[in-house]
């Protein structure tokens, strides 16, 4: 399979028409060999308009779908970003070629170590994938410029926004699972407690699976 005529077609035939315009954005899926971050027996789907298995029950999102979480984030080559739930590394690696530095976490030591290998095969050196609760172990006072949700959630977690720098860019799928569709955002900082909301576009992707802590609180666990 010639994977770089395939790259090629999933861009101006899938990415395209879902008004994926922002050339930067392009750039990266054009340089990013999505095949790479993938199990080998669906490399053939890699540029399909489809989800794949990644095992363990997970799926990667659709491309169009990574591509405008990626443009809906507005990276700027100084960003500091980090993805909520691995995947496959590769939406983590799409936003390294455009920004400054990724970090992507995840519950799943052995998700991580694959993302991390895949992405040192690709020449990325500038993403740290790290293991732990996908909101309640997030490094503290660290904050970031831009943060993609890699997946849906039921709510927006207060500790995402406050996560944020002035100006820094939350992007967030919200909506229940059984329900048909479901609502990606931009949460803009901008101020020390106030947030813009915008709503980018609908969608229906997998959920980030929430359980409750041993307190009994929402900011439980979470898994991709």
């Amino acid at each position: 399979m010639n994977f770089d005529h395939a790259r090629a077609n999933m861009i101006e035939q899938q990415i395209r028409p879902w008004d994926v315009l922002d050339q930067r954005v392009l750039d990266a899926l054009a340089k990013i060999p999505r095949e790479r971050f993938l199990p080998e027996e669906h490399n053939g789907l890699a540029y399909s308009d489809t989800r794949i298995p990644l095992g363990n029950g997970r799926f990667s999102l659709n491309p169009n779908i990574e591509a405008r979480l990626l443009q809906a984030a507005v990276l700027e080559t100084d960003d500091r970003v980090l993805i909520i739930g691995c995947g496959s590394g590769y939406l983590a690696a799409c936003a390294a070629k455009m920004c400054k530095h990724v970090e992507s976490i995840d519950t799943q030591e052995a998700v991580n170590t694959r993302a991390q290998e895949n992405a040192n095969e690709c020449g990325i050196d500038n993403i740290k994938f790290f293991t732990g609760d996908l909101i309640a172990d997030l490094p503290d006072k660290t904050t970031y410029d831009a943060i993609i949700v890699n997946g849906s959630l039921a709510n927006v977690p207060e500790r995402l926004k406050t996560r944020l720098t002035l100006a820094g860019r939350l992007v967030i799928t919200v909506g229940d699972e059984a329900s048909p569709t479901m609502e990606t955002f931009v949460i803009r900082r901008i101020g020390e407690s106030d947030w813009l909301e915008q709503s980018m576009f609908d969608t229906h992707i997998p959920c980030l699976i929430q359980t409750t802590d041993n307190k009994g609180s929402t900011g439980g666990t979470f898994e991709f």
